[in-house]
C-alpha cells in the first residue's frame, strides 16, 4: 500500500544516456540529492549490460532510477544486482512517495514532465496519485492522507491486538490473524 510513480520507455537515442546521466547528476548537485552513476568498467565482465544514475530526492522517498540496457530501454534498479534481459518487470521502475510528502512527489513528476520530451519522447508514466494526468494538488493530497490514515488505523488495530501474535506462527497464521482482525473491524466501523 502506498502512492508509487510507475515509468518505462525507451531513450530516444542511446548516444544521449551519458547526456540524460551528466544532465541529471548536475540537478542532484543543485538539489543537494545523493546520487550514484552506474556504469560498466572495463575490466569488469559480471556488471550487466546497464547504465544510468540513480539518486534520492528524500530520505521516505524510494530511489530514482534512470537506468537503461544496451538497446535504450528503462531498467529497474533490481537490475543492477539482477539483471535479465528477458524479465519484463524490470522494463518498469517505480518509485513510492508515500512516506515523503506530495511536494517531494510533485518534484519527481516535474522532472518526469521535463525528461520525457527531451531524452525518452515515449515515456509512459502511471501515477497513483493522479498528478500526472492531473496537476492537482489537492487530490494529491488528499490521496496521501487517505493512505496515510489507513496505515495508521492498520498500525493500530495490530499494536491493540498484539497479543494473539505469538513468535512461532507462521507467516501464513499470521496472515489469517490480520484478515479476522480486518474483517472484525470493517464490520464494527460499517457507515450506515
Amino acid at each position: 500500500m502506498g502512492i508509487t510513480i510507475h515509468y518505462k520507455g525507451k531513450i530516444d537515442d542511446v548516444e544521449m544516456i551519458d547526456n540524460l546521466i551528466y544532465e541529471i547528476s548536475d540537478i542532484c548537485n543543485d538539489m543537494g540529492w545523493t546520487s550514484t552513476i552506474i556504469q560498466k568498467d572495463k575490466n569488469d565482465i559480471n556488471h550487466p549490460p546497464i547504465k544510468g544514475i540513480i539518486f534520492t530526492i528524500h530520505k521516505e522517498c524510494e530511489a530514482v532510477g534512470f537506468i537503461f540496457d544496451e538497446n535504450g530501454f528503462l531498467r529497474s534498479p533490481i537490475s543492477i544486482q539482477y539483471y535479465d534481459e528477458s524479465d519484463k518487470y524490470q522494463l518498469i521502475v517505480s518509485v513510492k512517495t508515500q512516506f515523503s510528502s506530495p511536494d517531494i512527489h510533485v518534484v519527481l513528476i516535474k522532472l518526469l514532465k521535463y525528461i520525457k520530451p527531451k531524452y525518452i519522447s515515449n515515456l509512459e508514466v502511471t501515477d497513483e496519485g493522479e498528478y500526472w494526468e492531473t496537476s492537482d494538488m489537492e487530490r494529491l493530497k488528499y490521496l496521501f492522507d487517505f493512505l496515510d490514515n489507513k496505515i495508521n488505523i492498520f498500525r493500530d488495530i495490530l499494536e491493540g491486538n498484539k497479543e494473539i501474535f505469538s513468535k512461532s506462527d507462521s507467516p501464513e497464521l499470521i496472515a489469517d490473524k490480520i484478515e479476522k482482525l480486518l474483517i472484525k473491524y470493517m464490520s464494527n466501523n460499517k457507515s450506515g
